[in-house]
């Protein structure tokens, strides 16, 4: 048998195309169950959220004092 390199990647890209093919309708597959898995898994982690345990952090009152930082100072250009 006398293969030539062109016939060795015709037969090299047709398993890639097949192998890639294959994967994608397995995938098309089983995404709609992964889909559904995950979404059970959030709705059910909502039911068990409860509003009352969850605060958010208390806002930090700033005073007049903290907020004033110092006067401005107009600089001068020296030529």
């Amino acid at each position: 048998m006398n293969f030539t390199l062109n016939t060795i990647v015709v037969v090299g890209l047709i398993k890639f195309l097949l192998i890639l093919t294959v994967f994608v309708y397995l995938f098309r597959f089983i995404s709609p169950f992964f889909i559904k898995y995950f979404i059970n898994r959030l709705t059910n982690k909502i039911k068990h959220f409860d509003a009352n345990e969850y605060s958010p952090p208390p806002k930090k009152k700033i005073d007049k004092a903290e907020k004033e930082v110092g006067e401005y100072i107009d600089y001068e250009e020296i030529d």
